[in-house]
C-alpha cells in the first residue's frame, strides 16, 4: 500500500503550516512590513523613496523628466507610506525612553529571570511599584519566596545606592 499524503498531490512540497484563509509557505509570519525594526525599514523606505524623488531631479532635462514621471509617482507612496510609520517610531521610542528614565522597570535590576517573570505576570512593572507594595503582598504571590523577596530587597537597595552614588552624594 503506498504512503499517505498529507498534503494536496499538485504540490511539490508540504506547505509550512494550515492558517485561516488559505495555504501559506515558508516566509514571514508578519503581515506588516514594519512589525520587526520599524525605524530601521521605515528609514530605508524613506531613504529610497527620496533617492528616486530627487534622482531624476538631479539628472536633469528630458531624461529626469521622463524618470520623474515613470518612478517619481512611487517615490511620493513610499515618503506617503514611510514618513508617518518612521515618525510614529521615532516618538514611540522616545516616549519609552522617556518613561523608563521617569520610572524605571524591574529589569534594570539584577535579580533571577525567575523573579522578574513572577513580578511582570502579577503586574508589577516598574521599581517603584514594588518598592511601595509590603512584603506581605509579594510574599502572597505565585511562586514568590522569601528567599526571592530578600533578593529583590536588597536589589532595590543596591539599586537606589548607586543612583544617588551617580548623582554624587546630594
Amino acid at each position: 500500500m503506498p504512503p499517505v499524503r498529507s498534503h494536496a498531490p499538485w504540490l511539490s512540497s508540504p506547505p509550512s503550516r494550515i492558517e485561516r484563509g488559505g495555504w501559506y509557505g515558508t516566509g514571514s509570519d508578519h503581515a506588516d512590513p514594519f512589525a520587526v525594526n520599524p525605524i530601521r525599514r521605515s528609514f530605508g523606505l524613506v531613504v529610497a523613496s527620496a533617492v528616486m524623488l530627487v534622482g531624476p531631479v538631479a539628472i536633469g532635462g528630458e531624461p529626469g523628466v521622463t524618470a520623474m514621471i515613470a518612478g517619481g509617482w512611487m517615490g511620493m507612496i513610499g515618503l506617503a507610506i514611510g514618513l508617518p510609520v518612521l515618525g510614529l517610531s521615532l516618538l514611540e521610542v522616545g516616549w519609552e525612553q522617556l518613561r523608563r528614565y521617569l520610572d524605571p522597570g524591574i529589569d534594570q535590576l539584577a535579580i533571577s529571570r525567575r523573579l522578574i517573570n513572577i513580578l511582570r505576570r502579577h503586574g508589577y512593572d516598574s521599581i517603584a511599584m514594588v518598592e511601595a507594595t509590603p512584603d506581605a503582598t509579594l510574599l502572597s504571590l505565585s511562586n514568590m519566596d522569601r528567599r526571592g523577596l530578600q533578593e529583590v530587597r536588597r536589589e532595590i537597595a543596591r539599586w537606589r545606592y548607586l543612583r544617588w552614588q551617580a548623582a554624587g552624594f546630594p
